[in-house]
């Protein structure tokens, strides 16, 4: 079971304590995975399933660390939602030509997830029920257009749940929330799969999703102890998303 939900392993408070350095070394393992899964969808001639698993740990890890943090200022949401949006819909054209041939031309990229999600928390904290009411429309029209990419619906839980549930100041109520991201995890990879080709949607896809994760946080917890420092510039993410996405596009043309 990942380590930030399992049960009373004091998974959220090892997460809540993570170190800054520590945080970075999440965020740089992730963006290692997702640069391995996106060379082998990209760029590699027959997409190999070990590179397709390591690929697995990237979209946990960058909703772990967006959960620890989102609601930490809770009236900065709607700021921090505003710019989501800004980054994704700017990120979009060169994520659609990168994948271009590889999924539709409607899909959206992952940004779009975090984006949405803190859209939802921002309505909510502002207009409580209303607001509810009205991400729940919003995750409904973000759904589909998500799906090809972005893990759809499957994603959009896993980001709210876990932001719930990691949320600070605490949510009442949030630890009956407690297996609805272990659920979500789950759903994000291979198990439409698990009836039809159940041993590699399990050995490559499920199996990955739940175990690499927990190590990535494990290892930087060892890496960068307590109290360690960050080492990534603020803006890090943000720029290497579609700064890897237009060097593998730049990679793939020439």
């Amino acid at each position: 079971m990942p380590v930030w939900i399992s049960g009373k392993i004091t998974s959220e408070k090892k997460l809540l304590s993570l170190s800054p350095g520590a945080i970075d070394m999440v965020k740089v393992i992730a963006l290692a995975a997702m640069i391995i899964d996106h060379i082998n969808t990209i760029l590699m001639p027959v997409p190999r399933p070990e590179l397709y698993a390591l690929g697995r740990a990237a979209f946990p890890l960058f909703t772990l660390v967006w959960a620890m943090h989102v609601t930490r200022a809770p009236r900065r949401l709607q700021y921090r939602a505003n710019r989501l949006w800004i980054w994704a819909m700017a990120t979009q054209p060169v994520f659609t030509l990168t994948f271009q041939g590889h999924i539709p031309w409607y899909a959206l990229n992952i940004l779009f997830v975090f984006a949405s999600a803190t859209q939802v928390l921002a309505w909510q904290h502002r207009a409580g029920q209303r607001g509810m009411l009205a991400g729940a429309v919003l995750m409904i029209l973000m759904a589909w257009p998500l799906m090809p990419a972005s893990y759809g619906v499957p994603g959009l839980v896993l980001a709210l749940s876990l932001a719930i549930w990691l949320s600070d100041p605490p949510v009442a109520g949030r630890e009956r929330l407690g297996y609805i991201p272990l659920f979500s995890l789950l759903l994000l990879n291979g198990a439409p799969h698990l009836l039809d080709n159940t041993l590699p949607a399990l050995a490559f896809a499920i199996i990955p999703t739940l175990l690499l994760p927990p190590v990535a946080v494990r290892l930087a917890m060892l890496v960068c102890p307590s109290e360690a420092p960050r080492f990534m510039p603020g803006t890090f993410f943000w720029l290497a998303y579609p700064g890897h996405l237009a060097l593998l596009l730049l990679i793939h043309t020439l």
